[in-house]
């Protein structure tokens, strides 16, 4: 049997006409389920898809030519070093502009003097470009993108939070970050996840999940950040309800269905 074609496991894949194009999904499954095996056939992977043999040729093409993936006679493979590393920048790169946007509202909820503590996602990477209107702040990260765009940012107070390094999100996680978290207080905390389904939130590890868990435990107001790209996925562990977080900024790309659903679940949305 095709290990990558079971059914359970296929993401939607009908263009939505909205934002994110059924080609920027079908690649970042493809994405996803080299990561959890390694290497696969091309021919699984197209059937996997739903697509031609010719379609899934200019997927992995592109994926090359971004420096993702290596295809070794008949199949597509890296060595584990470097999908660990190409998860990251794999994610960075998409729905830069919606991030942005999302980024950029994200600054309007922060006021001078705050300390904000946020997570190791591509999404609340780009706060660093805005952080600058709202400083003086203090900025407390477990995030090495973030620490190093910030380490000489005028007016920015910066607390890096150590602990295990996991270069799969180029982050910081286990117990001794969690540990750390805890001893701080902070006025906003800003957030992305992998995937949002029935009105929660979901990602695939579980370090990740205590890491957000204990963030909103200490933030007297909690902002999530969500673009289309949320809601094709699946992920095995629960983090929060959208309902716990005081704002959800999310992507006006988002279908019409998808906001009733999360307005049905008890999220304050703000369009962006």
């Amino acid at each position: 049997m095709n290990p990558l074609g079971r059914k359970e496991q296929r993401m939607d894949l009908q263009d939505d006409g909205l934002g994110s194009s059924k080609t920027e999904r079908r690649r970042s499954e493809i994405m996803r389920l080299l990561l959890e095996t390694g290497t696969a056939q091309i021919k699984d992977l197209a059937q996997a898809m739903d697509v031609s043999l010719m379609t899934i040729h200019r997927d992995l093409n592109d994926l090359q030519d971004q420096g993702l993936v290596r295809r070794i006679r008949g199949a597509v493979s890296a060595e584990k070093s470097m999908l660990v590393e190409s998860n990251y920048i794999y994610r960075a790169r998409q729905h830069v502009d919606e991030k942005r946007r999302l980024a950029r509202a994200a600054v309007n909820h922060v006021e001078p003097g705050n300390a904000v503590i946020w997570d190791d996602s591509s999404t609340t990477f780009h706060v660093c470009d805005f952080i600058e209107q709202v400083t003086p702040v203090t900025v407390i990260t477990n995030a090495l993108p973030v620490m190093e765009r910030l380490r000489e940012t005028t007016d920015v107070e910066l607390i890096g939070l150590g602990g295990k390094f996991h270069r799969r999100y180029n982050g910081f996680f286990g117990l001794a970050c969690e540990n750390m978290i805890k001893t701080f207080h902070v006025d906003v905390a800003l957030l992305s996840t992998t995937t949002i389904q029935g009105g929660s939130l979901y990602t695939q590890d579980e370090e990740v999940v205590r890491t957000k868990q204990s963030m909103m435990a200490i933030a007297r107001k909690k902002i999530l950040l969500v673009d289309e790209s949320k809601f094709h996925f699946s992920a095995l562990n629960y983090v929060a309800d959208v309902a716990a977080f005081d704002v959800v900024l999310i992507s006006r790309n988002v279908s019409p269905e998808i906001l009733t659903q999360m307005r049905q679940a008890r999220a304050r949305l703000e369009l962006v």
